[in-house]
């Protein structure tokens, strides 16, 4: 009787193929990348704005970096004055430090309301010195002014700038107070005796002198 042989092909077990080792794949060089060779893509606009808003907000960071570098006492004292001045501005006044110097600062204090100097923007500057708060800052207009306490180049003859300064007084209260000083002059102490005289003799005369001085801050550099 003959016999017949069936062959089959021999299954590999589980073991042998998990032991059979897996060929590392190549690492390549970032010369050799394909991804290095493509130029990066453009970042999303949405992105771009954000951040230009964050640079656009008033010198903050900056201030602060410089503020932790150079610490004094007048330093600390006029970053807090600025951080007040962002969280609560009193209204129709606003003032920030020049960047890389907290000793400079550039103001713009607005017309008040229902009065002859509605409607204008009249812009300052405040010089520090190592002495604030003890000692007030040097303050004066940019602007043209036309007013009974203001001198031809800008300096102002207000008690608080001078003899009546107090340590508490801060940025805030300066401006607010030259704010209320233009519809409340001191004609018995001028500086400018012209304006002094006619809002003292010419009122319709002097109001239309300011309205004058009001329409040239629209213009300003």
């Amino acid at each position: 009787m003959g016999f017949r042989v069936l062959w089959q092909p021999a299954t590999l077990s589980s073991s042998t193929t998990s032991s059979r080792p897996t060929p590392s794949k190549p690492s390549l060089s970032p010369l050799s990348s394909s991804a290095s060779l493509n130029p990066p893509s453009p970042p999303d606009i949405s992105d771009v704005l954000e951040e230009s808003d964050r640079v656009a907000e008033p010198n903050s960071l900056a201030v602060s970096q410089q503020a932790v570098r150079m610490s004094t006492p007048a330093r600390k004292r006029l970053m807090r004055d600025f951080k007040r001045l962002q969280q609560d501005p009193p209204a129709g006044i606003s003032g920030a430090p020049q960047d890389n110097n907290i000793m400079l600062w550039n103001a713009v204090i607005f017309g008040p309301d229902d009065t002859p100097w509605d409607g204008g923007t009249f812009k300052l500057t405040l010089q520090f010195t190592e002495d604030y708060p003890n000692k007030p800052p040097t303050v004066r207009f940019v602007s043209r002014m036309f007013h009974p306490n203001i001198y031809a180049d800008g300096s102002i003859c207000l008690d608080i700038l001078q003899n009546q300064w107090s340590p508490i007084y801060d940025v805030a209260a300066i401006l607010t107070s030259i704010q209320s000083l233009l519809c409340d002059p001191n004609p018995n102490s001028p500086a400018n005796s012209e304006a002094a005289r006619m809002f003292s003799e010419n009122k319709r005369e002097y109001n239309r002198r300011v309205r004058e001085i009001v329409e040239q801050s629209w213009t300003a550099d």
